[in-house]
């Protein structure tokens, strides 16, 4: 009976070592995975400050600028019909309200390795419209981080906006974060000016009333506010000027100016280390807006030619002049968008990243380890009831 009892445990302390290897290699990544009924939402308040008047284009003195407070409510969710085996599609629905009004929400969409949670190629991924789909998404990360990351560590992680993948990095290890218990991964998002993705500037800030190009009348009149005056110049070219070049500059003045535009971040989020989950943020983005000057040197090139008139060749020097300075000047700022997450927020999130994490540590940690200590102990007590069992006792003379 007690050398088949020992096999017996023998063998089931075998099995139990087994399947905790199985449950750490195999198990335990598909058992945390991404769920498919994710619904996070997460509270905003912020301001948005605007350096340009909405009516005229015109840049606003400086101290001028216009300072409007806003709130936001952003709402990250499963579209658990789109799932499958491998892959987690979710929206990203942004609602933000501005001096008592609603704006309509902005809604874009990610197709996610429900492992790694790396955007994956699908036409599932798209910003804004389902017609924008953003086909370089894939392999980069989106609005979800991983857990376990170490300070130091870099991420690629993609933005709609610009079109683009940047490094982010994870700058500082917080203990305690902001009281809450949890222990969070300062994620340091900080990236320089990079040009709007043409459909995106023509769906978000074209349909917030920004041109997209202006006409060289539009032109003029900015350049006049800023000191060069190139209707007056034109005008007193007429009388000097040949003709061939008259026609050059009047085909010119037809054409419209595009304008380009750009955003830079100084982004900071903040995830709890073991689930990557968001629990904190200071989004800090600003939209520039630059010029396409090639109409604007082309009829420059033309004027020059009379830079020797008598009459008209000191007007024409400074206008050079003052068209250097500009093109020195840098970017136009148009606006800026700061917000953070709220404080009861941030105490929801982090709550729910705590539970979160205690079962991760339960799949990951505590299951299998209790798997391995009961099969240990099946594989001693058999040990020791074989051994027991095979012992000879030698007959004394």
């Amino acid at each position: 009976m007690g050398k088949k009892l020992g096999i017996i445990l023998g063998v089931v302390g075998v099995v139990l070592v087994v399947v905790a290897i199985v449950w750490w290699v195999v198990l335990a990544p598909s058992l945390t995975k991404l769920p498919n009924d994710i619904d996070v939402t997460m509270s905003f308040e912020g301001v948005l400050t605007q350096y340009v008047d909405s009516t005229t284009g015109q840049a606003l003195p400086p101290g001028k600028e216009v300072a409007i407070p806003f709130t936001v409510l952003r709402t990250f969710a499963s579209a658990a019909d789109k799932y499958t085996s491998s892959t987690a599609v979710c929206t990203d629905t942004i609602a933000m309200t501005i001096a008592g009004q609603e704006r309509p929400a902005q809604v874009s969409q990610y197709a996610l390795d429900r492992k790694s949670r790396l955007c994956v190629p699908s036409n599932e991924n798209w910003a804004y419209s389902p017609k924008i789909v953003l086909s370089d998404r894939p392999g980069h990360y989106g609005p979800l981080f991983p857990g376990g990351l170490a300070q130091g560590d870099t991420l690629s992680a993609f933005f709609n906006d610009v079109n683009k993948a940047f490094d982010v990095k994870a700058a500082e290890k917080i203990k305690d974060y902001n009281g809450l218990g949890i222990t969070a991964m300062k994620i340091d998002a900080t990236r320089p000016a990079a040009e709007y993705y043409a459909p995106i500037a023509q769906a978000v800030l074209g349909g917030q009333g920004l041109p997209m190009e202006l006409t060289f009348a539009q032109l003029s009149a900015q350049l006049k506010a800023k000191g060069l005056d190139l209707g007056a110049l034109m005008a007193a070219l007429a009388t000097v000027a040949k003709p061939e070049d008259l026609q050059a500059l009047q085909a010119i003045t037809q054409q419209p100016i595009k304008v380009i535009y750009k955003q830079e971040s100084g982004d900071v989020i903040y995830i709890e280390e073991k689930t990557g989950a968001t629990v904190g943020a200071d989004f800090d983005r600003t939209t520039l807006m630059d010029l396409d000057t090639t109409n604007l040197l082309g009829a420059l090139s033309i004027i020059g030619k009379y830079a020797n008139d008598p009459t008209l060749g000191p007007s024409i020097t400074a206008a050079m002049k003052a068209a250097g300075q500009l093109a020195q000047a840098g970017s136009t700022k148009v606006f800026n968008q700061s917000m953070s997450i709220t404080a009861a927020s941030e105490k929801t999130l982090a709550a729910d990243a705590a539970s979160k994490a205690s079962q991760i540590d339960l799949v990951r940690v505590w299951v299998p380890l209790i798997i391995v200590i009961v099969g240990a102990i099946g594989l001693v007590l058999g040990g020791f009831l074989l051994f027991k069992k095979r012992k000879v006792v030698v007959p004394t003379a």
